[in-house]
């Protein structure tokens, strides 16, 4: 078992995180759900599931997790679970899982999330999969001991592709074997587009691809049927700064071609926040479930309407249900809060503790960030006047910087409320 210091894995993993021809032509879908005249199709993105083989959660772990970006991933086991059995129960038509299912591509935690989505799907939700930049051929896969780590196995596309055929591909209208992509058919009037961007490069729709993707836009629109089609990372452009590694690299491209055909809505995650653009398509990320309030989305589908809504998992009712007594997981929802505030507001006072700035001015600096930044990911109502007369303490404090940029694009965004979207008013609006 190799010992390391914290500074060494975390650049480790920080390298990682940055590092980030067709066929299977139309055939007759294998399966399909009773004909309806409606859907409910929940839609979740980024779990970063870790199984707990991989993790005593001891020394090491907890500071990783202490200095990532606010993943909980100290409860992910609860929160997974949660979030299966509230799926079993709430039984939605279909869940779209739209990419980093894993911490970091370890093998193990494919083999065990693949087995709690069998118990979803035997529940009778059919469960459709994409990979994300996390899941497939990660250099720095690891388990953590005590102070320790030491590698085990990644997973590479084909193992990726193994692991959750039945989640999707073996189910398909069509696979498109280069990039990984395929269309489900849940009824005669919709067809789901499943576009992966990580199976052959990462973050990119392969160029190949595009005559298979234009070919089953055709048909759907022969049949007279509908497009939803979902990624991992981003079609659309949501903030300014964040570009280069968000969006899908040839985004533009693959946006036009959904316009042409008239595609409903897009669904991706990867940014980690609760958002919603729209250029001539409407793009929905939902934030993930890794990451408080750990939401998914529940899309309500019929022929003539198409609504969006964000939903929490209660992982509280699970947890009572299972008859724990672990008080951070009977009140979960304000633990989690509270736990991501306090992760942004300790970078702050961090990264100023060597200033020549007041333990007053660097105090209001990191509340003001954790509190912005918290509202932002979980796509709640800002309090706009009060963030500009903070932005501007900012600027006189502090100067021109990554983080007055951020707090800015932050203040000028005037993206469609994330939370609840009824996306036929918004046309005819």
């Amino acid at each position: 078992m190799k010992k390391t210091g914290l500074a060494a894995l975390l650049m480790a993993l920080c390298l990682m995180l940055c590092a980030c021809a067709a066929s299977g032509g139309g055939k007759e879908q294998k399966s399909t759900l009773p004909e309806k005249e409606s859907l409910t199709i929940a839609i979740a993105s980024d779990l970063h599931y870790l199984s707990p083989a991989l993790t005593d959660n001891g020394p090491l772990f907890q500071e990783v997790v202490a200095w990532g970006d606010g993943k909980l991933m100290l409860d992910i086991e609860a929160i997974t679970e949660a979030f299966t059995e509230q799926m079993i129960a709430e039984r939605p038509d279909l869940l779209i899982l739209s990419g980093d299912l894993s911490f970091n591509g370890e093998y193990r935690s494919h083999v065990d999330l693949a087995e709690k989505l069998r118990r979803i799907k035997a529940a009778g939700v059919q469960v459709l999969v994409l990979p994300g930049n996390h899941d497939i051929s990660v250099p720095m896969t690891v388990r953590f001991e005590g102070e320790s780590y030491e590698r085990v196995e990644n997973t590479d596309a084909q193992q990726f592709r193994a692991l959750y055929s039945e989640f999707g591909p073996s189910d398909a209208l069509s696979v498109d074997e280069l990039s990984g992509s395929y269309v489900y058919a849940p009824c005669e009037g919709l067809r789901i587009m499943m576009l992966d961007t990580n199976s052959y490069i990462g973050n990119i729709f392969p160029e190949k691809s595009f005559s298979w993707l234009e070919e089953q836009l055709k048909e759907a629109k022969i049949d007279g049927a509908q497009v939803i089609t979902a990624s991992h990372q981003n079609l659309l452009a949501h903030n300014n700064l964040f570009i280069s590694g968000y969006r899908i690299s040839n985004g533009m491209e693959l946006e036009v071609l959904l316009k042409n055909y008239g595609v409903l809505a897009h669904f991706s995650g990867h940014m980690h926040i609760q958002h919603a653009a729209e250029d001539g398509i409407i793009e929905v990320l939902t934030s993930p479930l890794s990451l408080p309030p750990c939401r998914y989305g529940l899309l309500c589908w019929a022929p003539d309407s198409l609504s969006y809504e964000a939903r929490n998992v209660d992982v509280s009712a699970w947890a009572k249900n299972q008859g724990l007594t672990e008080e951070k997981l009977l009140r979960f929802d304000e633990y989690a809060r509270e736990s991501f505030y306090q992760n942004s507001y300790r970078q702050i006072l961090t990264s100023y503790a060597q200033s020549d700035l007041s333990a007053e001015s660097i105090e209001r600096l990191a509340r003001c960030f954790a509190e912005t930044n918290l509202a932002y990911f979980t796509g709640e109502l800002l309090d706009r006047e009060k963030l500009s007369e903070e932005l501007a303490f900012w600027v006189e404090t502090t100067g021109e910087g990554m983080e007055t940029a951020y707090l800015r694009s932050i203040l000028l965004d005037d993206a469609p409320n994330p939370l609840k979207i009824d996306f036929y008013a918004r046309e005819s609006g």
